[in-house]
């Protein structure tokens, strides 16, 4: 069950990860069109997924939560979900590592394809994009999609981070190397792009 609600957006909601909720986890990194994006090479186990999310939860460098939508949206999106509580988890976003020091944050950030084409994962980055900027005082954003991941690329493009370099088949995924995009979004790039 989602916990406490961290950030509020006008359909989705960022929200703690709970000990329940690593299940959810465990079953999105391993979906065959999750693992194959977010590079997920191996299977994780509920006691591997259990212990990465009690490393992030202690960490200081790090910030993952939840993207929970309501039970109605998500039932709306996929054919319902067995949870009593009025939020769904649909997905995970993170900042990881938070490098204070050089002030720049890597995003991270997946979607269960069942919820896929909502407009989740871009409401969720604005969110987290604009607590590292307001209340982390970070002073950049940095993200990668691989090639195959067009919509990724063009989400991060939509929402103003700028490719910064391509790292020529620095990924193995399904048998073949593949190129993976790198971007990043500046604080005031963000704050001018808000104001416009």
């Amino acid at each position: 069950m989602p916990g406490a609600a961290f950030l509020v957006g006008d359909r989705v909601t960022l929200t703690t990860v709970e000990s329940d909720d690593v299940a959810f986890l465990r079953d999105g990194v391993n979906h065959p069109e999750v693992r194959a994006l977010v590079g997920q090479p191996f299977p994780t186990n509920l006691d591997q997924e259990h212990s990465y999310w009690e490393d992030v939860t202690e960490r200081s460098d790090a910030v993952q939560v939840l993207i929970t939508v309501s039970r109605e949206a998500a039932e709306t999106d996929a054919e319902g979900s067995d949870d009593a509580d009025d939020r769904v988890p649909v997905g995970v976003v993170e900042l990881d590592p938070v490098d204070r020091e050089t002030g720049v944050a890597d995003l991270g950030v997946w979607i269960h394809p069942a919820h896929h084409r909502q407009g989740y994962a871009s409401e969720a980055i604005e969110l987290v994009v604009g607590y590292a900027f307001d209340e982390l005082r970070m002073h950049k954003v940095t993200a990668n999609a691989y090639a195959r991941n067009e919509a990724s690329r063009r989400m991060l493009a939509s929402l103003g981070f700028v490719e910064e370099g391509v790292g020529r088949e620095d990924a193995f995924l399904d048998g073949a190397y593949h190129d993976t995009h790198y971007f990043g979004v500046l604080d005031a790039e963000w704050r001018e792009r808000d104001a416009e």
